[in-house]
């Protein structure tokens, strides 16, 4: 088991391996040194300078609406205290002690609110369940919840303030009103390239060591000896030759946590979000002030289900102009062998960067998302979309992290991962838990986060699919360039596969 003097190796400087590192170090561990290929101090998981991993993305929601898993909303609120602290530090901070490219004007956490949006006029069962969870264990978050259509809560959101009256209506006639949900003035977003700059910031202050980049930070294997009936991992070797030693080694590669331990195989998968871009010109003054989060939520709509169903949603525009839309109601899968165990297939990330890039988007999400994104903006058809990005997510078979020791590695190897399209926004707060995990101290994640495989027979959130499923890459259309455009658009009638995601 792992103590403050143990050697510890992270392999991953995305989300959980930043919170895991620090977490750790201001626990007392004194010699934690954190491995990723991405060289994260140039590029400052900027996902337009080469970084492909989930974490490195422009903006995350933020909100703490759970429903009945009130451990995922607490969690949620103990983040949210921590990323406002943060802001607090940062408004606070002298430029030049800030890393670059940090400066005392970012807010990491903008509370700009969430407009949760269904199809038709009465409350899908979902958002019920999110408020009465809400009032009955965090009532002050519930009273910044205002229901659409109603002109009690129409009040009530007016003594916030009149902006947040402009935002409760801002979608009053789409889909001729038939629509229903609520605005959440307690959520936002999150800016998740800067914040992980920051985490890695006072991470290095605590302690840990990094090193990023091909290929000194790029893991080549683990490495392993025989431990009685078990295995022992001693340690890394990466592509520069070189070995370092340590007494625990800890995967958080997201998607690529089965790459790296085949045996993940069965407890997570890379699962791929379709996100979207439009670029907004320097001279739409008025497009680039509607879209500003002063003045738009976070958006999430939901219609439908099964084939056509759509979940998704879009966000304020950023400094540079740009919005981003992204489409999760189906989460697609690219099954290659897998490069050590030639026997296993995996879903494997396909990005940008890959050794065979893509940059393009399948068409079945795509024009989805061109019906709702046109009715509900249909003075962004003129512009269409600009850019587009696979988003590769690490599912667990429930939707829950895996946080757990590895079997058969004699308690040397530990695996965090599963962010399943919802871990973002518990970066500030994450790593706090983990070390209980680490430590074997049981706490209300323990028997939630604990290794897990699929179980044959059962709904895993699509890993019992396998290649078979119709979520596959290879079976899809890929979008053209000329598919960007909004071409004929019109609001959304019936537009309705797999396994339901979170935001």
């Amino acid at each position: 088991m792992a103590n403050p003097q143990s050697d510890v190796i992270i392999i991953g400087a995305g989300v959980f391996g930043l919170s895991t590192a620090l977490y750790l170090a201001r626990g007392g561990y004194k010699n934690i040194t954190v491995f990723d290929r991405c060289a994260f101090d140039q590029n400052y998981y900027n996902p337009a300078n080469g970084c492909d991993g989930a974490s490195a993305d422009i903006n995350k929601i933020f909100r703490a609406t759970y429903g009945d898993q009130q451990h995922n909303q607490d969690l949620a609120l103990e983040a949210r205290d921590i990323w406002l602290e943060w802001n607090r530090a940062i408004r606070e901070s002298d430029p030049a002690k800030l890393p670059k490219p940090l400066t005392p004007e970012d807010e990491l956490l903008k509370m700009c609110g969430v407009y949760h949006l269904a199809d038709g006029d009465e409350m899908i069962p979902r958002y019920i369940d999110n408020l009465e969870a809400m009032e009955k264990t965090a009532p002050e978050f519930r009273d910044l919840q205002f229901l659409k259509g109603n002109s009690y809560e129409e009040w009530r959101a007016n003594k916030l303030g009149p902006e947040w009256v402009k935002k409760y209506h801002l979608f009053d006639k789409f889909k001729g009103g038939a629509t229903n949900g609520f605005l959440d003035a307690g959520s936002g977003i999150t800016l998740a390239d800067k914040a992980c700059v920051y985490a890695r910031h006072l991470c290095e202050k605590a302690g840990v060591k990094f090193v990023l980049g091909r290929p000194n930070g790029e893991l080549q294997e683990l490495i392993t000896e025989q431990s009685g009936s078990q295995k022992r991992v001693t340690g890394i070797r990466t592509r520069d030759g070189l070995t370092h030693s340590a007494g625990l080694v800890i995967v958080a590669c997201g998607p690529w946590s089965s790459t790296v331990l085949p045996e993940a195989h069965r407890s997570v998968e890379a699962t791929m979000g379709t996100v979207m871009f439009i670029d907004i010109p320097e001279d739409r003054k008025d497009l680039r002030e509607k879209f500003h989060p002063d003045n738009i939520p976070v958006w999430r709509f939901i219609q439908g289900e099964g084939e056509g169903g759509y979940e998704g949603g879009g966000f304020p525009i950023t400094r540079e102009g740009r919005l981003k839309f992204g489409f999760r109601a189906r989460k697609f899968t690219n099954f290659q062998d897998h490069p050590t165990q030639k026997d296993i297939r995996i879903s494997t990330p396909r990005t940008k960067y890959s050794p065979q890039p893509i940059d393009t988007v399948p068409s079945y999400g795509l024009e989805l998302m061109k019906k709702v994104i046109g009715g509900l903006f249909p003075e962004l058809i003129e512009i269409g979309f600009t850019d587009s990005r696979l988003c590769w997510y690490t599912d667990s078979i429930d939707n829950e992290f895996v946080v757990d020791f590895v079997p058969g590695y004699s308690d040397s190897l530990f695996i965090c991962t599963g962010g399943s399209g919802h871990g973002f926004k518990f970066l500030p707060i994450l790593g706090k838990y983990v070390k209980n995990q680490l430590e074997r101290v049981p706490d209300q994640f323990t028997s939630l986060w604990k290794w897990r495989t699929v179980e044959e027979g059962k709904k895993c959130n699509g890993l019992e699919e396998g290649e078979a499923g119709p979520r596959e890459m290879s079976k899809l259309r890929l979008a053209k360039p000329e598919d960007f455009k909004f071409v004929n658009q019109e609001a959304p009638s019936k537009i309705a596969s797999g396994p339901r995601s979170r935001l």
